[in-house]
């Protein structure tokens, strides 16, 4: 008995805790509170972001936690004709209207938003999307919950970061 005792303070004194990452206040350029963004990431040691899909028509941001993509943004300005709402339609299907921007769709996994405005003069309507990838089954509703709450506070500060002004 003594020995077991002695073997699982070794045990126990080798055993170093992970270190999780800070839940950032920006993500690629645009200001977030992290208190809306946490619940949407996953605990792990190491959060890294990467723009390397974005281009001059759409910004976009892949957030990754352990080398795992956890969460996608995009942005752009799109034309005043464009039919984003036909995109929303194979992305979101079962899609709920929310209340964010001018026009706005949530599921549990994928949250649309956009809002009329002009960059340097050019009239559009400023159209962003979260879709937010999940390893593990959890709460469907929660998940919603979550990404609805991060694009409430995400989508103005996406359209001021891209100079989408009234």
């Amino acid at each position: 008995m003594a020995l077991f005792v002695v073997a699982a303070l070794a045990v126990a004194g080798c055993t170093e805790a992970k270190e999780e990452y800070a839940t950032p206040s920006e993500l690629c350029g645009v200001p977030i509170d992290p208190s809306v963004l946490g619940p949407v990431l996953l605990p792990g040691e190491k959060l890294t972001t990467s723009r390397a899909n974005s281009d001059a028509q759409t910004r976009r941001c892949d957030v990754s936690v352990d080398g795992e993509r956890i969460l996608t943004l995009e942005g752009h300005l799109a034309s005043p004709t464009e039919n984003y709402r036909a995109t929303w339609d194979w992305q979101m299907p079962q899609g709920a209207a929310v209340s964010i921007g001018d026009e706005a769709r949530a599921t549990d996994t994928i949250v649309g938003a956009a809002r009329k405005c002009a960059v340097k003069g050019k009239k559009g309507v400023f159209v962003a999307r979260a879709e937010r990838f999940y390893p593990k089954k959890d709460d469907a509703a929660e998940r919603k919950a979550a990404l609805v709450r991060f694009m409430t506070s995400y989508f103005p500060a996406a359209q001021k970061a891209a100079d989408c002004t009234g």
